[in-house]
């Protein structure tokens, strides 16, 4: 539908998914969100990393690719919501780390929501969930929209550095 494949993911395309997170966070910083840098933490290694190598080793990182087998977007897709999202009542899935190449952002990130749909369907599940951050003008949370998510709980997360970095949570009904 979208001419993109979306399946798990593995260790083998780790390296692309941090390299994809590593882009796209520069992307943001210097096209139109400057402030973003401020509020991302780093470590050595980054804990980003480790949370997608450790979401890779359990089989919940979901891979795009296009048509010239080149990998365009990946996500994470758990049953077990972050800390800052309370409970929502029901099972639901989770749409962690969505992220994209650039090029392929409108694309990808359909498939990538669209895929997450289908595996709720799968699973019997009827809600997924997902977070931005909300940014100075929100337009992260107005594509997530666009994607037939509902904004619900706005919330700051404190940083190690004492800064807050500032979300929303989103869901939809499968």
């Amino acid at each position: 539908m979208w001419d993109m494949k979306v399946a798990e993911g593995g260790l083998d395309e780790v390296g692309d998914f941090v390299a994809m997170l590593h882009d796209y966070d520069s992307w943001l910083v210097s096209a139109q969100y400057p402030h973003l840098y401020e509020t991302l933490e780093w470590e050595e290694p980054p804990r980003v990393v480790k949370q997608v190598l450790r979401h890779a080793r359990a089989g919940e990182t979901r891979i795009c690719w296009d048509l010239l087998t080149r990998i365009t977007g990946g996500s994470v897709l758990t049953g077990e919501a972050p800390e800052f999202a309370p409970w929502a009542g029901e099972p639901e899935l989770y749409l962690h780390f969505l992220v994209t190449r650039v090029r392929f952002r409108q694309l990808s990130m359909a498939a990538l929501v669209d895929d997450a749909r289908a595996q709720a369907g799968r699973c019997g599940v009827r809600l997924l969930r997902t977070h931005c951050w909300t940014g100075e003008d929100g337009r992260f949370v107005r594509e997530y929209e666009e994607l037939g998510f509902t904004a619900t709980l706005e919330f700051e997360e404190l940083r190690l550095d004492g800064s807050f970095w500032r979300g929303q949570v989103l869901q939809t009904r499968v």
